[in-house]
């Protein structure tokens, strides 16, 4: 059995537990309070390197980082959701604007809408008056829109006809967008877009 050490408000907690629904995958969930700072700890350190959530633990492997994990399960469980060898490295760079470009605009921006700037802050490791909330803004606006191009002229962020592990890993907070304040109508393909991937068979709205 899976276990998947979670939290509820995390968008990379939610793309694991997305992808896992999707796939049809059994697991059972851990909730670690992060606000707590219950993750702090030696035991957790020896499952999740830098104390994050999600982390998962498949048999005797322990896996951290929501784009690991979600390669790991499409490697071991459904390979359906790789690219095929003609888009794998649109797939992979996709994963990389969600590592990179969305978690460093996005991401934080809905983190200061959540739980505050002084609690955002901390989290993001930065003292609050360095706190750029109007950078994030501006990489938001700037990341949605290339998204929302790239959207408009395929109906998968690698291309083809089905989606792949690259949606689900931009999707986490994608998905979370009005939680940032963000009005997704005006990026309209973006937002057809969410609505193919909710429309998938096993789909679980966040939060769930």
């Amino acid at each position: 059995m899976l276990t998947l050490y979670d939290h509820p408000r995390s968008g990379n907690c939610y793309k694991v537990r997305l992808f896992l629904a999707l796939i049809g995958q059994d697991y059972q969930s851990c909730f670690v309070d992060v606000l707590a700072r219950k993750n702090q700890t030696e035991a957790f350190e020896r499952i999740s390197a830098f104390q994050q959530v999600p982390a998962l633990v498949d048999g005797g492997l322990s896996i951290w980082d929501s784009h690991a994990i979600l390669l790991h399960l499409a490697h071991q469980y459904a390979p359906q959701w790789l690219a095929p060898p003609p888009r794998l490295g649109a797939m992979h760079a996709w994963i990389s604007v969600s590592a990179n470009e969305i978690a460093n605009s996005l991401q934080p921006l809905r983190l200061t809408h959540v739980v505050g700037n002084a609690e955002a802050a901390h989290h993001l490791g930065v003292s609050e008056s360095l706190l750029d909330v109007p950078g994030m803004e501006r990489r938001t606006a700037r990341v949605l829109g290339r998204m929302d191009k790239r959207l408009a002229q395929t109906r998968w962020l690698a291309g083809g006809d089905v989606p792949t592990v690259a949606d689900i890993a931009c999707y986490g907070y994608a998905a979370l967008a009005e939680e940032a304040a963000i009005d997704i109508t005006a990026y309209p393909a973006l937002a057809a877009w969410r609505q193919r991937i909710q429309q998938l068979p096993g789909y679980v709205p966040p939060g769930s």
